[in-house]
């Protein structure tokens, strides 16, 4: 993918301050409630009626990820001290391992800008799972082919920075995460009334008790556009030129207006590479990979195959999206007939009989298995893999009270907070914001009782300023 220099961000950022301001009408959308509606469209259903709206991420202290590893050991985002490096001669081991600590950037993202501060390829940083942009995040990551371990200690980022930097052997990988610790702050138009709050400690009691459905929530479909099953669906069909050309041109309903009026120019002119690159180029961070597919396309026009292997990650995920939205109906479907079994395989599997739940989706989207594709992207991972239908949960901390409240709890690995969290409410999220919600800053560590984020949010300041700038001129990125 095209390296972005903060140089170029700046500019970016320069730019749509400046048409902001002169086409204000272009930046405006109403505010994004996750409604029953919408939750359909990515095979949702089923869920308790009643549920209050409760808006998320204003601020990225707002929503706190917090890594468990298979030992029990909690990657804090809050440490209140930054232990040393350990000396290279005194451990042992070709692997440098730390705390990655982040806001404003997804793990793919600070992946790609660390390997670049430190002269390394990207595949030399492991990690266990992929953090949210808008969010505070903490997680162990590895770093092999360092020359100098000195270097991580240099690192100087306005979105994350290094923590507990330490030596050994091996990588951190997907299996190497049991879980997630959340805290999370829930904005409210007004305090919850009586039965509102009786519904949802009544929700958050079943859920303990119980479990949830484990449902895939929105973010695993591309927000805001909500796209990735559908450019999943077409991988698996092979329809490789569809998949870039629906990822740089599709406009939805929640992408703002100008950038949407972007896509739809570069539709009008699609074959002529050199001029979408060009419109693009004005905004290189927000259209990062529909540049890259361009720069390919430029150097080896309809080489479409060869534009898609350049983004691995996110193919990966669209990949992971059509199995996703699978999934979602399968279980949706079961829901209303009353048997549940635990677990449901996911289709991207040589395994044949983890198709068979899913015959009457692959035949209505015209999908044969097995797909060419996935023999195609070799880095797509093709096994037999089972998700559980009914997660388990433990709720931690809870408090609702006045116009902010607070929830901490614990989620094994391959789960959504916002997949919990939409049991009880019906989620909104995105700028402008539901009206009505309060804007002031929360620390929701300390409305729970567990200490305070101070400290971290020190180090983020700028970070943080520029998304208050955001949010009072009523509009955001994604």
């Amino acid at each position: 993918m095209l390296r972005i220099t903060d140089e170029e961000r700046e500019r970016e950022r320069a730019l749509f301050e400046t048409e902001r301001r002169n086409a204000p009408e272009l930046f405006v959308r109403p505010p994004m409630i996750d409604d029953d509606e919408v939750l359909r469209a990515v095979g949702i259903g089923g869920l308790p009626e009643g549920r209050p709206v409760a808006y998320l991420k204003l601020m990225p202290q707002d929503f706190i990820v917090e890594e468990m590893d298979r030992e029990g050991k909690v990657r804090a985002a809050a440490a209140k001290e930054d232990a040393a490096a350990v000396p290279a001669e005194e451990a042992e081991g070709n692997t440098y391992y730390a705390d990655l600590v982040k806001v404003g950037v997804s793990t793919l993202e600070a992946k790609d800008r660390l390997a670049h501060a430190l002269g390394i390829e990207g595949r030399n940083i492991g990690f266990a799972g992929v953090k949210d942009r808008l969010a505070l995040t903490a997680q162990a990551i590895s770093i092999r082919g360092l020359a100098d371990g000195g270097a991580l200690s240099r690192v100087n980022e306005e979105n994350f920075f290094l923590r507990d930097i330490r030596r050994g052997k091996g990588v951190v990988a997907n299996g190497d995460l049991k879980g997630n610790e959340f805290t999370i702050a829930l904005r409210f138009a007004e305090p919850l009334s009586g039965t509102a709050k009786a519904f949802v400690e009544e929700q958050l009691a079943i859920a303990k008790e119980e479990g949830f459905w484990n449902f895939f929530y929105l973010q695993r479909f591309g927000t805001p556009r909500l796209i990735a099953h559908e450019l999943g669906r077409l991988l698996v069909q092979g329809k490789y030129g569809e998949v870039v050309k629906m990822f740089v041109t599709h406009r939805a309903p929640r992408e703002l207006p100008y950038f949407a009026a972007i896509r739809k120019d570069a539709e009008e002119r699609w074959g002529d590479w050199g001029a979408i690159r060009e419109m693009l180029d004005r905004f290189p961070y927000h259209f990062g990979i529909e540049r890259t597919f361009m720069a390919r396309l430029i150097e080896r026009p309809d080489d479409f195959l060869g534009a898609l292997h350049e983004v691995p990650d996110q193919v990966r995920l669209w990949f992971y999206a059509y199995d996703s939205l699978l999934f979602n109906e399968k279980l949706s479907a079961l829901i209303r007939s009353g048997e549940v079994p635990l677990e449901l395989p996911f289709l991207t599997s040589f395994d044949k009989a983890d198709w068979r739940p899913y015959a009457e989706y692959l035949e209505r989207d015209a999908v044969s298995l097995p797909a060419r594709s996935w023999r195609d992207f070799p880095f797509v991972r093709v096994e037999s893999r089972r998700c559980v239908t009914l997660q388990s949960v433990d709720v931690r901390k809870a408090s609702f009270e006045g116009n902010v409240g607070a929830v901490s709890f614990f989620l094994p690995k391959g789960s959504y907070a916002t997949s919990f969290l939409m049991n009880m409410f019906s989620l909104a999220s995105g700028l402008p914001a539901v009206p009505g919600i309060s804007m002031e800053s929360v620390d929701p560590k300390a409305i729970l009782g567990d200490g305070t984020l101070a400290p971290v949010l020190a180090r983020f300041r700028t970070v943080l300023e520029r998304r208050q700038a955001d949010i009072d001129a009523g509009e955001g990125g994604e």
